[in-house]
């Protein structure tokens, strides 16, 4: 009798810890969090970007997959004026990839800080987009506030912070839009590049500049030599 009661406790406990795995009660919490990203979002302003996150398949499971993950997101979240503003025709006329990469061009794979976003003077960010245009958003400093640059290019200012577990938010006024990427080149919102075209302005300036002044002084030295000339032919040698 005694060693049937020890047998059923045994297998009793066995089956506990098989249907209780510490990593399974973590993976459920996450991807409960991860379930209540459109919630955040809808919470506090942004219920029409999170509408459009609820009906992109693609999107919404990256986003989910990257608070689920462990490793942080922060959504750059246009609030419901700027994405009335953007209008639901023109995110209805993309094709199912464009919607994914519009959307997913306001996330980033790491939380940020208002503190370390405030610290940033001029940086180049990925974003969870890919594809053949340019995904990158430059984040900087504007006056007194973070600014975010597309490389469409469009702007938006930072309104509004909400911060969660495996997730920030930032609150935007305008929906920001990714640029065209062309197989010749692309164009880096950067200002080294800034300066290179500006010194190359200033340099064919110059150089306009020195061949006028050069005509002119060409002109009037051919002046000069026809006068010289008439001046001598004048001349008539007295015998």
């Amino acid at each position: 009798m005694a060693l049937a009661v020890a047998g059923a406790i045994a297998t009793c406990s066995i089956l506990l810890l098989l249907r209780t795995p510490y990593a399974e009660g973590q993976s459920s919490e996450a991807t409960s969090e991860a379930f209540m990203m459109e919630q955040i979002l809808s919470d506090n302003g942004c219920g029409a970007f999170a509408g459009l996150i609820a009906s992109t398949a693609a999107a919404g499971e990256a986003f989910r997959a990257q608070i689920a993950g462990g490793r942080g997101l922060t959504i750059f979240c246009p609030d419901d004026e700027a994405v009335a503003a953007f209008g639901s025709g023109r995110f209805g006329n993309l094709s199912a990839d464009g919607q994914a990469a519009l959307l997913l061009y306001h996330g980033v794979a790491t939380l940020y800080s208002e503190e370390a976003l405030g610290a940033m003077f001029d940086r180049k960010v990925a974003t969870l987009a890919h594809g053949p245009g340019d995904y990158d958003i430059h984040i900087f400093r504007g006056p007194g506030i973070p600014m975010i640059l597309s490389s469409s290019p469009n702007m938006a200012c930072i309104t509004k912070m909400v911060v969660n577990d495996r997730l920030v938010v930032f609150l935007i006024d305008s929906v920001l839009v990714p640029g065209e990427r062309t197989a010749s080149a692309s164009w880096n919102w950067d200002w080294e590049h800034v300066l290179l075209v500006v010194v190359c302005i200033a340099v064919a300036l110059v150089a306009l500049v020195a061949l006028l002044i050069g005509l002119v002084l060409l002109k009037r030295l051919c002046q000069d030599c026809a006068t010289a000339y008439v001046s001598a032919s004048r001349v008539t040698p007295h015998g």
